[in-house]
């Protein structure tokens, strides 16, 4: 049977905390109180396998909702806020599922019996090159994914993690569920909250995840780091390895780490030894191999049930159980995993291969600036050229830089400005960006 980590924890660390924005902290023992009180529990209309849409911030109530979905036998999808109403509403009838609010207010029926492997969550992939799958996840992925993840990340009753990636995102869910498992404490972020040195160490945050956008700016806080920073966990396809090392210098452990929303997150995560340009090494319960074309395949406990499409759940592996991840990689001698971009992002110029990824690396490594992504702009003699969005702004001579670590054809022929639907996302939506160049 299907089992709930709240549930665990509840029992083993009754006087641990749940949950803490600081306004509202939730002890363990209290928890199967406040879960009963939210409308996911009050409300009857809930049937078990039932989809249920909403859109959450990463606050009290999204975590009482998220947990309350569980225990019914609902499968929760959250959908992003930054979403137009009518996209929110097209997401949400493609995946079969109605609003929270939808749902009656009559008499509370009891929980749903739980089954093995039975659909929990369908989290939206981020779409960045093509429309948003609906992928499936069983909370035995989720947990097997919180455990190996884990070995290099150790994570303990006490400990508390900054709930600082948004819950439609697989990296923010598996906050919620590392922390059940392990006892820990979800730090809640409120809406006036912004991501500081002294905002960390006010919450006693232990663990933290973060884009490079997000380490970038803590970086250049003073107050950053706190001293009951333990851990920081850095995830994205463009990870810049100086960042890296610069953060490690001033003790700050960064763990690159390379995962998907199939996978329920981590794959690959680093040590603060290894080297900071790649993603590290598998983690338990994973397998990765790479093809004969360099394509990184995957395969182990923590994949996801499938792609939920007209109504059907579609298998995402191969005959041997392999999940095809379209990214480009290599594994070195000390198994350690090197990321080279996406096959999709792939375009060439003037019959050379151009990887984005590998001119964002290089970019956010040598200039001081924000985010940067580089889309193919059509070119008559050279098929496409790059051009680059920068969030930032870029030295005189920054061409002549370049040169230095690029080769001529990868060098953008134009620096875009970011623009500003693009503000505050952290995964760039590499698709709009290249619709504003064709």
């Amino acid at each position: 049977m299907i089992f709930s980590p709240i549930h665990l924890s509840t029992q083993k660390h009754p006087q641990q905390i749940a949950f803490d924005d600081g306004v509202v902290q939730i002890m363990y023992a209290d928890l199967k109180d406040a879960l009963s009180q939210t409308p996911a529990m009050q409300l009857s209309g809930f049937q078990a396998a039932d989809h249920v849409a909403w859109c959450p911030r990463n606050d009290c109530d999204a975590f009482l909702t998220f947990w309350a979905l569980q225990l019914r036998g609902c499968v929760a999808c959250p959908i992003s806020h930054r979403f137009p109403e009518a996209t929110r509403d097209e997401v949400v009838a493609r995946i079969d599922a109605r609003w929270l609010s939808d749902f009656s207010e009559k008499e509370t029926k009891s929980t749903a019996p739980a089954i093995q492997n039975a659909p929990v969550t369908i989290i939206l992939s981020s779409g960045s090159t093509g429309a948003p799958k609906a992928i499936v996840h069983s909370m035995e992925a989720h947990v097997a994914n919180a455990e190996g993840a884990a070995t290099n990340m150790p994570l303990a009753a006490g400990d508390r993690w900054l709930w600082s990636l948004p819950l439609y995102h697989v990296s923010g869910l598996s906050i919620l569920v590392r922390c059940a498992v392990a006892g820990a404490t979800v730090v809640g972020m409120r809406d006036q909250d912004e991501l500081s040195g002294e905002m960390l160490d006010a919450r006693k945050v232990t663990h933290l995840s973060v884009v490079t956008t997000q380490l970038r700016r803590l970086l250049a806080d003073a107050s950053f780091p706190s001293v009951h920073l333990k851990w920081v966990l850095l995830g994205g396809s463009s990870v810049d390895a100086t960042l890296v090392a610069e953060a490690r210098s001033r003790g700050v452990k960064v763990l690159t780490t390379y995962g998907l929303t199939e996978t329920a997150s981590q794959v690959t995560t680093s040590t603060p030894k290894d080297d900071p340009a790649k993603s590290g090494r598998i983690l338990p319960g994973r397998e990765i191999k790479i093809s004969d074309s360099g394509e990184i395949l995957v395969r182990g406990e923590t994949l996801c049930l499938g792609y939920f499409d007209s109504g059907a759940l579609e298998s995402v592996i191969d005959e041997e159980g392999w999940f095809h991840t379209k990214d480009l990689g290599s594994l070195d001698g000390d198994g350690q995993l090197s990321v080279k971009g996406r096959i999709d992002n792939m375009f060439i110029s003037g019959g050379e291969n151009i990887h984005p990824e590998s001119i964002e690396r290089a970019m956010l490594s040598a200039f001081d600036i924000l985010q940067v992504v580089v889309v193919p702009k059509k070119d008559g003699a050279f098929d496409a050229r790059p051009v680059a969005f920068v969030n930032g702004i870029l030295p005189s001579d920054w061409q002549s830089t370049l040169r230095l670590a690029l080769q001529g054809y990868e060098i953008p022929v134009e620096i875009l400005d970011w623009p500003a639907e693009a503000v505050g996302e952290i995964k760039p939506n590499r698709k709009m960006l290249q619709q504003l160049v064709t």
